[in-house]
């Protein structure tokens, strides 16, 4: 049961990583496109400002999940379990 979820575990944040990571160039683009069109057309800034702002709340909602389903699934001591013993 615990190899199990670490699997499920560690498949989450990496999809999760691997996501953010394919999302990334996307995001790169349109803070450039952003910043280049900011001082000559406030309307197309205002485009890549929203397709900048939409990409951003798409990632991080992403790694969230990712982050809390890593988290979630963490394998936990019971509470009258002990901390296994040094042999010296």
């Amino acid at each position: 049961m615990q190899s199990a979820r670490n699997i499920v575990r560690w498949v989450f944040l990496v999809l999760a990583l691997v996501y953010v990571a394919w999302c990334a160039p996307v995001l790169f683009h349109n803070f450039r496109e952003w910043r280049a069109a900011l001082p000559g057309d406030p309307v197309a800034a205002e485009f890549w400002h929203s397709a900048l702002d939409a990409q951003l709340t798409n990632i991080i909602a992403v790694l969230v999940i990712g982050i809390a389903t890593w988290w979630g699934l963490k394998a936990r001591r019971r509470a009258g379990a002990r901390a296994p013993s040094v042999q010296s």
